[in-house]
């Protein structure tokens, strides 16, 4: 039996994998520098309960035999203590062992999710409708399907029966290439990590090995188009109709629907068929009257839903808000109807979406009456995607704190953020920034955020919505002293489980 050590088995990515590993009959121990803090718990908890021995990452994994080989992610550097023990044991990467365990595992169709943004989302959203559709499907994730979460299980790996196997193929560090699936999606294509022309390079490279299909967005499509095999089939999926659209969003919009209404007398009243009046107001006057700020009814319980109209005129319900949802559910009924299934069917099933740790995930409410999320936007197509969704909630404040998940890539990105989220902001509403997270190894520090800061201040009109806090101390007085029922407070950033934690500290909850 091979015997796995994972070096950093405590990442996302890196402990679905070892938990798939040890599901298939490996012999699997690991190591993480992390692995007594609190907030990884939930992790690490998870996979000792699956037998998996976890040690401190100092190279002492080496006194009870040498494993058969070491496994590692981009993230790890040469001169870590698990490698220096280890010296002359084979070494792979996550990726290579991945494609190996899928071949091994003999699923019929694999799925790869991949691009720039929201590619953990999609694969957990697919997984979970075709779960919805009976397939049982597995999954391997970047991040905790919730749905999934349970037992053995933290939520990023599941294992099913049927034969799909659904999983997250990872741009960020070009190991993506070392996948052949046979079918793909493609989302979308930022520059978080380098350059467009080099991005359409991997994906092209990507491309090439995928078996049956892919479905790719329509800036994708165009871009990588050139490097497609002869004949390779594809599935394009557009933001809006084109006289050429296969799959296309018609329409999107918020609707307002009418929980229950109470008469001034405090009775709770029968809903007319319409939804939009209590039973007794035959004629609407209640509606009418609104329209003039009176009223002739006590009060009203409302609720924002999200809907999306697809080509062909198919309406859906969408689990979660944001036009990015609504792209997501288009991405997914593609692939599932290219590979089979009935269509009347997959918008029932993708109605359905308990969603993922950290995905626009709701945390509760301050004393004050703000509603706290906990998301896990990291560059500048998902902040905005985020603070987008965050303003379709409603009508109040948005004071959206971001902790870059590194020095290198927040220096990366600072141009495009800014750029990006400055037009996004109304008068009160606040970006705050937080020390960039460090998890260890080389780093310049650079760029300092109170730099970063007040290069972004002196370029536009209102300096007071862009804030920085040194920590999370200051930062809480702020905002609990600051924000109003209405308002909205969104932690953001990415690789520090922490700020799950922090986000549920703001409303009173203990982590």
């Amino acid at each position: 039996m091979t015997h796995l050590h994972f070096i950093g088995i405590g990442g996302i990515g890196m402990s679905g994998l070892a938990a798939m590993c040890a599901d298939s009959g490996y012999t699997v121990t690991g190591s993480d520098r992390g692995a007594e803090r609190p907030e990884n718990r939930r992790i690490i908890d998870a996979l000792e309960l699956q037998g998996i021995r976890i040690y401190p990452q100092d190279g002492s994994y080496i006194r009870d035999g040498r494993p058969d080989l070491l496994v590692y992610s981009t993230a790890i550097e040469e001169g870590n203590a698990d490698f220096v023990a280890g010296a002359g044991i084979d070494r792979i990467h996550r990726s290579q062992l991945l494609e190996r365990v899928i071949r091994e595992s003999g699923f019929e169709c694999s799925i790869a999710v991949t691009g720039s943004c929201g590619k953990s989302t999609v694969t957990a959203y697919l997984a979970e409708a075709l779960t919805n559709l009976g397939a049982d499907p597995s999954c391997l994730d970047g991040a905790l399907i919730k749905r999934f979460i349970g037992g053995r299980y933290a939520g990023n790996y599941r294992h099913g029966a049927g034969k799909y196997f659904v999983f997250e193929a990872d741009e960020s560090d070009k190991s993506l290439v070392n996948y052949s699936p046979d079918y793909a999606i493609i989302l979308n294509l930022g520059c978080d990590h380098y350059e467009k022309d080099e991005l359409v390079r991997v994906f092209g490279e990507f491309l090439a090995k995928v078996k049956k299909g892919a479905v790719l967005e329509r800036e994708v499509y165009e871009l990588v188009r050139p490097r497609l095999k002869p004949g390779f089939p594809v599935r394009v999926i557009d933001a809006s109709p084109r006289p050429d659209s296969q799959f296309a969003i018609e329409e999107y919009r918020i609707l307002t629907r009418t929980d229950a209404i109470y008469s001034q007398g405090g009775r709770r009243e029968r809903l007319a068929p319409s939804g939009d009046r209590a039973v007794t107001d035959t004629i609407g006057a209640t509606n009418l009257l609104s329209i003039y700020g009176m009223r002739s009814e006590g009060f009203r319980l409302e609720s924002r839903l999200p809907v999306a109209r697809f080509t062909g005129g198919r309406k859906l319900e969408l689990p979660q808000p944001g036009f990015h949802m609504a792209m997501n559910a288009l991405a997914i009924d593609a692939l599932l109807e290219w590979i089979g299934f009935d269509p009347a069917g997959t918008i029932e099933a993708l109605e359905r979406f308990d969603g993922v740790w950290r995905r626009n995930d709701y945390a509760g409410l301050t004393a004050s009456g703000a509603t706290v999320y906990d998301d896990y936007a990291h560059n500048p197509e998902k902040i905005v995607s985020c603070f987008r969704a965050m303003r379709e909630m409603g009508d109040g404040n948005i004071y959206a704190v971001f902790q870059p998940h590194g020095y290198a890539p927040f220096g990366f990105m600072r141009d495009q953020l800014y750029l990006e989220i400055e037009p996004e902001l109304r008068n009160n509403d606040r970006f705050i920034l937080l020390p960039p997270y460090y998890a260890g190894g080389t780093s310049s520090f650079r760029p300092k955020p109170e730099e970063v800061l007040a290069d972004w201040q002196s370029r536009c009109r209102r300096p007071e919505r862009f804030m920085y806090f040194p920590n999370r101390e200051l930062l809480t007085d702020f905002l609990l002293l600051q924000s109003k029922p209405g308002d909205r407070i969104v932690i953001m950033g990415a690789r520090d489980n922490s700020l799950s934690d922090y986000a549920a500290s703001l409303t009173g909850e203990k982590p």
